[in-house]
């Protein structure tokens, strides 16, 4: 790549510094190896007063690059300006920061720029790695896309500026880190150029950044933070939020993080440390702020107790809240009863009085069914499961197994044997259910668990919550009566839910086309199946020994006869057949075995169409008997 933009570079680096010693020779070194030519790069080096050599270093390299610029400061107390100053300083077509104790691998500035002018980006998110135990975000890295959704691919998670920004987006905002916000300053300024960046990309296939925890514990983020800090954080990002974006979808969904972050936060035991003057001008503010916009949409971002202590901050009890905050610190933890009004939270009977029952039932409720075992045989599905609601403090009343056929109302209830159990730490039960999948109408179904509390159902998808035990592979569903298939159980794509769809309706069929033709009795202890498949030389074919759902599987002995057929030798406890080929893989349930006998059947008793067919079988009969050594009995002896 061998661009400018005019007389301007392509890309401008902007390292904030302050004293960042002796990792910032490493960090500086890494520029060397950007993919970028010196016409191509700027980079600017913002010295924010340090004392322990950083500046003498930084004067050096300056020095040896005609590209670097080095701007001088007095220590600002925060990493707000001298981040301020870099990107007004820059004259790149994109900018990216990066910390001085952080480092960019190599050729991670030219790759991100040659991404941003393929996919025309305002922003691309580069994929980060922690060194020395630090945490990298990863949300919003599950795969490199080049123009993601604000909030369906949880963007709003990294709000750090470690991100190439086209420039123009900061003169279109105005956007900075305010100097007020020791810190958490780039949130706001991040913010800012989301929401009004026409196209964000995401680039998740190898990390581009590597950030540090230090060694002395001087991460500029590893200092604790006061509740009026919080307040401050949670203003200025929401007021930036609210000046770039409508009230809809998208203004609820990024709200998740300054009120699941900054508010949740600010309303912490933390928030008696302050003294009570400084309380009631948080909440003044909160109110001012956040109230206009705090919908159902907005709570749902936070749990139970948090959404009591929001709902009570905002309506100005704050005598109600300091009490509930006051419980909490003296190790009061979120649980869920349940009465005659549902779900609402389980409080001392004096804040019960205090706070009032309509508040108190304004709690997440969330439902969670783990899968902990499936087994498909032909059409019958049996499975085990376990239900809980997160934080509850009761079992559910009863139990069943809904399916439901996608995109309708119309549904079925199969019942279950249930016992209470105590499931990750929580009142909760665990279950067995079986039913005949054979039966069910065409389409797709998928499985619900319901968990009832009085007159109450709670529904939660089955499958995405499962052991490992459960493997992902499609099982096949065979009508064992009529000896075809019905459909396929399988788990969705993405939640990996599981469902089944009866009649291919949506699938297209995977794996290979086998049936059983019928299993032959050749001795004692012996059984040899006869199996009809296409692309026979392209198979593995294993036995399962019976009830195994993917586990004790063993190599099959075959003889690949004429016409297609195989012959597959049996060991005993045989209960099926897997045949996989490069595209997936069929489990095949075998019928009762057929033994030998001396009478030749007559055409008329046969399925078959002509007296060629017939004559086809009988050799590959004799083909069988040859192969594995077993005397061939009278009626297929040639005439």
């Amino acid at each position: 790549m061998n661009q400018k933009t005019a007389d301007n570079p392509l890309v401008s680096l902007v390292i904030p510094v302050y004293n960042s010693m002796p990792y910032l020779i490493e960090t500086l070194d890494a520029i060397e190896v950007q993919g970028l030519d010196e016409d191509q790069l700027e980079v600017i080096l913002v010295n924010d007063g340090s004392t322990d050599g950083s500046e003498k270093v930084l004067a050096e390299y300056a020095a040896k690059h005609p590209n670097y610029r080095l701007i001088n400061q007095p220590n600002s107390g925060g990493p707000a300006d001298p981040c301020n100053k870099g990107i007004a300083a820059v004259t790149g077509k994109y900018f990216f920061v990066v910390g001085s104790d952080d480092v960019l691998t190599k050729g991670a500035l030219g790759d991100l720029a040659a991404y941003a002018e393929e996919h025309g980006s305002d922003i691309v998110l580069a994929k980060m790695a922690g060194i020395n135990g630090r945490h990298a975000p990863g949300s919003m890295f599950k795969a490199t896309k080049p123009d993601a959704h604000l909030v369906k691919d949880s963007l709003f998670n990294s709000l750090t500026a470690i991100k190439l920004f086209r420039t123009d987006l900061v003169t279109k905002t105005g956007a900075h880190n305010p100097t007020h916000l020791r810190i958490g300053s780039d949130q706001p300024f991040t913010a800012a150029c989301y929401l009004v960046a026409k196209k964000i990309s995401v680039r998740a296939d190898r990390p581009f950044v590597m950030i540090r925890k230090r060694d002395d514990g001087k991460n500029v983020t590893s200092r604790p933070r006061t509740a009026t800090e919080y307040s401050d954080l949670l203003t200025a990002l929401v007021d930036e939020i609210i000046r770039w974006s409508d009230p809809g979808e998208i203004r609820d969904g990024v709200l998740h993080r300054p009120v699941h972050g900054a508010m949740r936060k600010t309303l912490l035991p933390r928030f008696l440390d302050v003294d009570e003057e400084e309380q009631e001008r948080i909440i003044s503010e909160m109110q001012r702020v956040v109230g206009p916009h705090f919908n159902d949409a907005v709570a749902a971002h936070l749990g139970s107790l948090d959404r009591v202590k929001a709902r009570l901050a905002l309506a100005g009890r704050i005598d109600e809240l300091r009490a509930l905050i006051q419980w909490e610190k003296d190790g009061g933890k979120t649980r869920l009863a349940h009465g005659d009004g549902g779900f609402l939270l389980d409080l001392p009977q004096e804040l019960v009085e205090q706070i009032g029952d309509e508040v108190l039932h304004d709690v997440k409720v969330v439902g969670v069914a783990t899968l902990e075992d499936l087994a498909v045989e032909n059409g019958a599905i049996s499975l085990e499961a376990s239900a809980y609601v997160r934080d509850a403090a009761v079992a559910p009343d009863d139990v069943v197994l809904r399916a439901r056929i996608r995109g309708s109302e119309e549904s079925v209830d199969f019942p279950v044997r249930q016992h209470s159990a105590t499931v990750a730490g929580t009142p909760g039960a665990r279950f067995h259910a079986e039913f005949d999948a054979t039966g069910l109408a065409e389409g797709v179904w998928d499985l619900y668990v319901v968990q009832r509390f009085g007159a109450d159902e709670l529904e939660n998808r089955l499958g995405r919550n499962r052991s490992e035990d459960v493997t992902d592979e499609r099982r096949l569903l065979i009508d064992s009566d009529r000896r075809r298939e019905v459909g396929v159980a399988y788990f969705t794509k993405g939640y990996g839910n599981l469902s089944l769809d009866i009649g291919y309706t949506l699938l297209a069929r995977t794996g290979p086309r086998a049936a059983v033709a019928g299993v032959l009795d050749t001795g004692p202890g012996g059984r040899v199946a006869l199996l009809r498949t296409d692309a026979p030389e392209t198979l593995q074919i294993t036995v399962q020994q019976e009830g195994a759902t993917g586990t004790g599987e063993t190599a099959a002995f075959v003889a690949r006869l004429e016409g297609g057929l195989i012959a597959v030798s049996l060991p005993e406890g045989s209960g099926s057949i897997r045949v996989a080929n490069p595209q997936g893989a069929v489990v095949l349930p075998l019928p009762g075995p057929v033994t030998f006998s001396d009478e030749r059947p007559r055409v008329a008793s046969t399925p078959a169409r002509s007296g060629r067919v017939v004559e086809k079988g009988l050799r590959a009969g004799r083909g069988i008997a040859r192969r594995l050594g077993v005397r061939r009995p009278g009626f297929l002896r040639r005439r």
